[in-house]
Formats: structure tokens, C-alpha cells, sequence
């Protein structure tokens, strides 16, 4: 898969991920997240890298969980409500995802062509950068109560720390998407390129270079231990809000409400907040 649907290069002080399955919106199903997750960790391995750099391909950067996968409609009723499943494919791949995303040494930057949504939605509020192709095209969404679920990503942190209670409690509560144009606003976005390009190719190329150029002369161990710095203002908040999302997420994938959703879904009796 790697090399395929996500792709993974080091170019001098950079790794960069690029989610690269633009047919589908870059929506990722549970192998691609638990794909993703190894290539974080093995960019912050990287003996030469200052810098991490996740990037998309297409004109989502993420429709956030690929639903449409056949993994659930193929899976044994049984083990769709079984303590056993959900611990393994849901608990510990959301816990070590948000983790190696939280706890990332290098700088952790996202250069975002469109919306993200749902669980990528939750990963960008970990990033330390973001740079926005066009305001008027991105927004987030964390659909979560729209399909049974609650918070993944430690996105009940996040998006309080980030956008403030108002809204956060408009994004969880009522699912409802945050505009371009409000996460500007907020200090969400470090930088937009409204109408600079036209590709999402020479977007993500100006990011890489913009970045290469702001840390050109810049000592490195100083630039990860303000990280550390920084980052400790929010570990205790992190860590909670990750181990108490999995948990309540778990409960429900237990009872069966997320999998009642997504027939209702199916089916148009309710209408997806996407």
C-alpha cells in the first residue's frame, strides 16, 4: 500500500505523506490509517529531518473515514459486537494514531488543498502548521454525533484549544462545518494562497519550499525543544481527551449505534452532515 495510497519521500530535511487516493476524496479506510500511522513514526525517526509534511493530492485533503470500504459489510456479524474486534480496530489504532501525531519531534506541518473531515479532520488540529490553498474551499467537519459516534483524535481538546467553546461546541455538538473564513479568523491557519495556483501540485510545492526557506538558518535542537515547550502546555489535555474518546467511541461501537447510522445512511433516512 505504501507508495500507492499514501505516499512516503525524504527530500532533504523533509519527509513529506502525501494521501494519495484523490478518486475517493482521500478517504481512508482502517489499514490506510493504521499505514499512516507507522509513516509519522517513521518520519520522526529520520536521523537528517527537522521538518514532517502531510499533503494530499486531488481537491479534498481528506474525506476522513472511507465508509463506503466493504471491511464492515465483509465482516462476521458476530465480531461487529465483539469486545475482541473493536479493541483491536478501533481502540488501539485511534489511541496510537492520535499519540504518534501528539507526541511528533519534528515540526508537523500540513499543507491542505480542501476540506478534511471526520478523524483527518481531528489529525490536522495536531499539526503545528497549516497552510491553506483557498479559504473559501476549506473547512472542517467532525461529523461525529451525525453518525453515532463521539470525539476521535483527541478532538475535544483540540478544537477547544484551538477555536475556543463556541466553536468547538458548534463542530461536536451539532457536526456542523467550520468555515475557511472562521478558522482563519480563529489562528486556526497560518497562511492561505487564495487564486496563487492553480494545481494542487504547485501548492504543495510552494509549502515545501516556504517552509525550507523559514528554517534555512535556524538551530534545530532549538526548534524541537520549543516543540517540547510548547507541547507540555497541552499533554494532560491530549493524553485525557484520548483515552476517554476511545473508550466512550468503543461503548458505542459495542451497541451497534454507529453500525444503525450508517444503514440509516444507506439508506437516505438521515442525511449525511458531509
Amino acid at each position: 500500500m505504501e507508495g500507492e495510497d499514501i505516499l512516503y519521500e525524504v527530500r532533504g530535511k523533509v519527509t513529506i505523506i502525501t494521501f494519495n487516493i484523490p478518486q475517493k476524496l482521500n478517504a481512508l479506510n482502517g489499514e490506510q490509517y493504521l499505514l499512516l500511522a507507522k509513516l509519522v513514526e517513521r518520519a520522526d525517526k529520520e536521523e537528517d529531518t527537522i521538518l514532517t509534511l502531510i499533503q494530499s493530492s486531488g481537491r479534498f485533503f481528506s474525506a476522513g473515514a472511507n465508509f463506503a470500504d466493504k471491511s464492515l459489510a465483509n465482516t462476521d456479524a458476530a465480531d461487529l459486537f465483539s469486545h475482541e474486534y473493536w479493541l483491536n480496530r478501533f481502540v488501539a489504532r485511534n489511541t496510537y494514531l492520535t499519540e504518534l501525531f501528539h507526541n511528533h519531534r519534528k515540526i508537523l506541518a500540513a499543507a491542505v488543498n480542501g476540506p478534511v473531515i471526520g478523524l483527518s479532520a481531528s489529525l490536522l488540529a495536531l499539526c503545528d502548521l497549516i497552510y491553506v490553498k483557498e479559504e473559501k474551499d476549506f473547512y472542517i467537519l467532525t461529523p461525529f454525533a451525525n453518525l453515532g459516534l463521539v470525539a476521535e483524535g483527541a478532538a475535544s481538546a483540540t478544537l477547544f484549544l484551538r477555536l475556543g467553546w463556541s466553536k468547538a461546541s458548534e463542530a461536536l455538538l451539532l457536526a456542523k462545518p467550520i468555515s475557511g473564513k472562521d478558522l482563519n479568523n480563529l489562528g486556526f491557519i497560518n497562511k492561505t494562497y487564495d487564486g496563487q495556483f492553480k494545481t494542487t501540485e504547485e501548492f504543495n510545492q510552494a509549502v515545501h519550499d516556504e517552509l525550507v526557506n523559514a528554517f534555512e538558518n535556524l538551530h534545530f535542537d532549538s526548534i524541537i525543544q520549543n516543540k517540547q515547550l510548547l507541547k507540555s502546555n497541552r499533554d494532560q489535555l491530549i493524553t485525557s481527551a484520548n483515552s476517554k474518546e476511545v473508550i466512550r467511541g468503543f461503548n458505542k461501537w459495542i451497541e451497534g449505534v454507529p453500525q444503525g447510522r450508517f444503514v440509516q445512511l444507506a439508506q437516505k433516512d438521515i442525511k449525511h452532515k458531509f
